[in-house]
This record gives C-alpha cells, structure tokens and sequence, in this order.
C-alpha cells in the first residue's frame, strides 16, 4: 500500500441493510471532520468515520460477490435466521478483467479463511479492512447485509455467487470477457440495461468474432426485433419479433444455451423458461465455444451483469485448476468442520452443568444423522483439548475448568453434595447464567473447590466454594435448555431454590453477568444522559430508582384495549436489606475520580485469568460516542427485563426513560422469584454492558462478564 494511502470505513443505512464501504483515500483526501475513531497497532492505517445516513453514488461495481450467513437469534428462542451478504469491488488503473476477477475472488477467499475465520460480525469488518491493505489494486470495497425470510438452514455452505459486471459504449466495438468462463459450460444467465441493440458473441477463438461464432442481437432495430446470426453482422440463421424487450432504465434478465448445438435465447433467470430464439446449427458449422465477447451499438449503452457460482470457476491451466478444486474442497470441509464444532460447543455451555446425549446434541445441533462419524471425531478433538467429557457412555457435559490451568482449583463429581462445617458454609451466593460469566465469576474466587452433581437425566447442579477475602461464597451456573424458555426459567428456578436450600446459611445473593446498556444521546439538560451515559464494557448494578424501591423491573403483558391503545402491567422487586445498596452508596462516595481503581483491578484480572477471550475487544465502530480512553464507570439505576420489548426499539427506550432503567437483560424474573419465595432479604444484580440490547453479543460478553465479576468482588471485600 502507498505510504500517503489509508484505508477509510463510512457505515450507514441502505436499502434497509447495514452498508461498510471501506475506501482506500489519499491522506489528504480524508476529511478530518468526518472521523470517528483512527485507528493504530495492527490497524495502523485504518480510519473510521461517523455513522452517516447515506453514502454518495460511487457509480457501478466492477465485480460482486453474494453468500448466505447462517445466524442463531438468542432473542428469539434461537430461531435461525439468514443475512445476505453482498460484497462489491471497484479497482485502480485499467487491469484487465480477468486480472480483477482473480483479484476480488482470492481477496474473498482469504477473508474466508477458515484457519483465521472471523468470531463474528465485528471481527469480519476488522478483517476485511486489514486485508484490503494488501490489495494495492482494490479501491473500493462495499459490505451489505440485509436479513432474509429463510430460516431453515440447511448443514452445508450455501453457493457463493460471483457477478462480473462488463460496461460496453455506445460504439458498436465487441470487447472480449474473460473473466466469464464458458468453455465448461452450455448455457448462461445474465442481466443487462441498454436501450437497444445489445450483441453477444459466442466463439471459438479469442479475439476473433467473424469466424467459428454465433452472434446474438436483443432489441434490434429500434428494441422491436431480436436475432441469431452466423459469426458477427453475419447472416441471419432466426429472428424474432420482440417489442420493448430491453429496458433503459432497469436490468432485465436473459439466458443463452448452447448445448447440443441448439442455441437458444429466453428471457428470465431460470433457464429454459420464456425463449424466443431457436437455430439448430449445421453439422458443416458446428464448433466448441470458448469464449464470450459483448456490444451495444451506437445508439445505446449497455450494463452487463454476468453471474457464476464461486466453486464453478475454471482455470485454463488444468493443473492448476485441480489444485483450485482441491482447494476449495478443504475449504469447504472446514468450513463445515469448524461450524459443527462451534455449533456444539457453544450447545454444551449453554446446557452446562447439565449433561447433553448424543442423539438430543444431533437434533438440536440440526445435524444430519449421516454424519454421526463426523460428530464422533469432533467430540473426540473437544475432548482432548479438555472442552468436553463424557460423563457417562454418550452423554456429554462442557469441562468446568476449560483450557486454562487451574491449579488452585479442585473438580469433584458426586451423586451427593458433602457436608459442609458450619465454619465452612458460605454466606454469599453469586448466580451467573452463561458459561463465561461462571469462569469470570470464579476466577475471582480463592482456594475454590467445584462440586458437579450430575444426573443423565433432569438437572444437574454446578457449586464452586471458596473465598473472596474474609468471606465464604459459592458460586452457581443455571442451566439453559436452548430453545426453550418457559423450561430455562423453570430449571432456573429450580436452581436457585436448590442453591438456598443446600447452602442455608447464605445471607447475601449476587446475581452477575452481562446486559444491554441504555444509549442516550447526550442531553445537558437531561439529568438520565448527562452524567449516567453508558458505554460497552461499563458496569450497572441494580439501585432503587425514580422514587421508588425498584431495583429490577419487567414489562409484564401487553395488550391493546378498545380505544385507549396499549397498555401494560410490569412488576418491580427490590431487596428488603440495603446492606449491600449501602456498600454500593459508599463506593460511589469514595470514587475521586482521580484514578480509575476499577480500571487497574480489571487489568490484574484478564491477567489472572489468563484466556484470551476476556480481553477488552478494540472498538472500530461508532458502537457509542463515548471514548474508549474514558474508562469503565459504574452506573447506578434500576434493570429491567427486555421481554416483550426486544422487536420495538421507540417503546422499549421510552419504558427505560419512564422506570430510569440503565441496562435490560434476558429475563430474571425466575430466579428473583424463587429469592422471593425463600426469603432472602439481601441481593445485588450487576451487569457489564456487551451491547445496547441485552447483553447477546458474543465477542464482548467475556469480557462484561469479567468487568461484572471483578466490581462483584469490590462490593464483597468492602462487606463487613
């Protein structure tokens, strides 16, 4: 890349989709009013700038890849959903067009890579815009992703489709498209815009349209006849009489074939539909096509559109076409390989400390039954890194201690739960829901020992004892049946329940891990914005607020009555003993502000936990306007359940400004119930902000997890 380039990333809103264009500008080009955020370590080089509504045309993309992303919505019961993703490519100088396809389809590839692939969204934008640093030729880059409707995935990758675009003059003069392979092929779809007289030819030699080649014209003669001729301006071997067949104004598509020396023409995108031009070839004329070649005459312009799968595309060198498909088989398998993992063991930590049979991993996984060998192997590798055991003969549990050395900690399996001295009974209780929060959770716990109670059948327990300074806790995972709400809650329930009853002489229960924070934009005059504005990685921890005792409140039901409109019921819980409200009060005193203590106990944990997930992911978006080096701040405020809100973003902000809610989360509603129910008078909820809905977003929730954890323990140790 040219020392006085950078790369430059504007986001915004189109079509209903989210749109990256990722731009590589001259340094005295970038408009520094336009900034966000410049970017340094790996990404030195890189600037981003603020959100903008639109983006200015930029005219037609040279190149275009789509492909299919296969999504889990948490919010949703993990309802499977599909985005489209469109990549568009524009290039510097005047290569060639098969130099730009070759170009544009190794940059995707390498941004596939399934040895570096991207964890998410974030981190495939990161990618995208470091790769493109090393594509001196690329200019310009766009990434669109628009959701679809179809939400039955099939287990395989879906084709990747590459578009070739091709711009012809209004000259009359034919240019050759390499870049579109058709000797392997007999037919081919394309679209094209012109006003009239669009030419295809078909031959048999490059560069060579007057002998061994079929001419197609489409709306000749002032866009009312369309014809086949033998090689270029040739004579007319079929015609047909099609009135207004091409559009200036909008794409229309069209098919070609040629198989079997039958060449056909239709209008449409599905082959064999809609034809209107037929010429048997004569056995005296027949020929092998090897290459394609397209015009408009000097009455129009045209805009070519030509589509191939990506695994289609051939190489002239044989040999190095073999190792192209070879390639992209290995690819492909561990593209699969890799997806079935993940898709497991993410599965496994949401069911844990419950154990998983194989058959219920293979129907909730959807994978096919044919592949139970593959499955075998991949469990086979999980377990041998230490992610997975089998507890019993085909039943599976997530490993509690991970890849991490664990040296202080102790992992027993019982039947039974041992007892406990009365000196060693723990009085603090901490309940996390994910697996991550668990591992920040106990990674803050001294001289811990872990008690699995595992059954094959009905719901296993997870408690983890030790101490956090002079005090004696234990800590807790709930179980997830993914897909099902109604029974997570009922098993959280349960879990709670079971926790106070086995532990009896808990007096204190933090409930900890991630949320969705409240983004405001920032309002002088509004007290809820201008001092409590909240940030990915801050922390909020559950206080009365508005006036009243809430410390958590839900939307309860919903309902339309007559002409009144929308009403609501919504329920509040608050603890009876402040004793931990007021430790919290007293950390809010004490905070000069002059150095950021929560910030340096951070640091010391990521260390101590030493895993790699938990750092502080790089921020290369506008996620907030508030600056990275600001540092994690506390919030204090009620946290209310997002149940029933999570799809209408104007009333969910509008009950959060009402109730002074500072974060939503899944639902808790569960387990302070059954605190409720059991009598305990003294609980605290802290969350740490992994996004700004409730807390699913997967490359920040470690971290919030551990930012969550380490203020849990201040609040602890600062406990008399």
């Amino acid at each position: 890349m040219d020392d006085s380039e950078e790369i430059v990333m504007t986001a915004a809103k189109k079509d209903g989709g989210a749109v990256m264009r990722l731009e590589r500008t001259h340094r005295s080009e970038i408009d520094n009013d336009k900034v966000h955020h410049i970017a340094g370590g790996p990404y030195k080089g890189i600037f981003i700038n603020k959100a903008f509504t639109g983006l200015v045309d930029v005219g037609p993309e040279e190149g275009r890849l789509e492909f299919l992303a296969y999504l889990v919505n948490e919010r949703k019961r993990n309802q499977c959903l599909q985005d489209h993703w469109t990549l568009k490519f524009w290039f510097c100088g005047t290569e060639d067009g098969l130099l730009k396809k070759n170009t544009y389809t190794d940059y995707f590839r390498d941004l596939m890579d399934p040895a570096d692939f991207p964890k998410d969204y974030i981190g495939f934008i990161k990618k995208a815009l470091v790769q493109l640093q090393g594509y001196s030729i690329i200019r310009r880059v766009e990434l669109q992703v628009q959701q679809t409707n179809d939400h039955s995935p099939e287990d395989v990758i879906p084709p990747i489709r590459s578009f070739t675009t091709v711009n012809t003059p209004a000259a009359n003069t034919f240019s050759f498209v390499p870049e579109v392979c058709i000797n392997q092929k007999s037919f081919m779809t394309f679209k094209v815009k012109a006003a009239c007289d669009v030419r295809i030819v078909l031959s048999s030699i490059y560069g060579d349209v007057n002998h061994k080649a079929h001419e197609i014209v489409i709306g000749a003669e002032g866009n009312t006849k369309s014809y086949i001729r033998e090689c270029a301006n040739g004579p007319i071997r079929a015609e047909s009489l099609t009135m207004n067949i091409l559009s200036e104004e909008k794409p229309r598509y069209f098919w070609v074939s040629w198989a079997d020396q039958h060449l056909e023409v239709g209008r449409g995108a599905q082959y064999g539909h809609g034809r209107f031009l037929h010429y048997h070839v004569h056995s005296k004329r027949q020929f092998k096509v090897k290459c394609l070649a397209v015009a408009t005459s000097k009455l129009a312009r045209g805009h070519w559109e030509f589509a191939e799968l990506l695994a289609d595309y051939k190489e002239e060198d044989p040999e190095v076409e073999a190792g192209r498909i070879a390639k992209r088989h290995r690819i492909r398998e561990q593209y699969v390989w890799i997806a079935r993992k993940y898709r497991l063991l993410h599965f496994l930590e949401d069911a844990y400390p419950n154990v998983v049979k194989v058959e219920d991993l293979v129907s909730k996984c959807k994978i096919k039954v044919s592949d139970l060998l593959v499955i075998a192997l991949v469990l086979a590798e999980l377990q041998e890194r230490g992610l997975i055991k089998e507890v019993v003969d085909g039943h599976w549990m997530r490993n509690h201690g991970g890849t991490s050395e664990q040296t202080e900690e102790e992992l027993k399996l019982v039947k039974v739960m041992p007892v406990i001295s009365s000196r060693d009974q723990p009085t603090i209780a901490i309940v996390t829901t994910l697996f991550c929060e668990k591992q920040a959770v106990d990674a803050m716990i001294e001289g811990k020992t872990t008690f699995v109670k595992c059954k094959t059948e009905g719901e296993s327990q997870v408690y983890t004892t030790g101490r956090i300074g002079k005090h004696r806790v234990v800590s807790t995972k709930l179980p997830c049946i993914p897909g099902d709400v109604e029974a997570s809650n009922i098993a959280a329930g349960n879990s709670v329940t079971r926790l106070l009853g086995t532990f009896s002489k808990v007096e204190h229960v933090f409930l900890v891990g991630v949320g969705g924070g409240i983004s405001h934009k920032r309002d002088p005059d509004d007290p809820l914005t201008s001092d409590d504005f909240v940030a990915l990685g801050d922390v909020i921890v559950s206080m009365p607020s508005n006036g009243t005792n809430a410390m958590y409140t839900k939307w309860h039901r919903r309902e339309i009555v007559g002409t009144e409109g929308q009403q609501h019921s919504q329920r509040t819980w608050h603890s009876h003993d402040d004793t931990l409200r007021r430790i919290v009060k007293k950390l809010e005193e004490n905070d000069t502000g002059d150095v950021n203590y929560l910030d340096q106990l951070i640091t010391s944990a990521v260390i101590l936990i030493n895993d790699s997930k938990f750092h502080k992911p790089t921020i290369l978006s506008q996620t907030s306007s508030v600056s990275e080096e600001r540092g994690t701040v506390v919030v204090s405020g009620a946290i209310g359940s997002i149940n029933c809100l999570d799809e209408d973003d104007q009333l969910r902000m509008s009950f959060a400004k009402t109730n002074e809610i500072k974060a939503f989360d899944k639902d808790s509603e569960a387990v302070l119930e059954s605190l409720d129910g059991n009598r305990n008078e003294s609980y605290l909820i802290i969350r740490g902000v992994a996004d700004f809905q409730y807390g699913g977003r997967k490359e920040w929730q470690p971290y919030a997890s551990l930012v969550a954890a380490v203020y849990m323990k201040t609040v602890i140790l600062t406990l008399k």
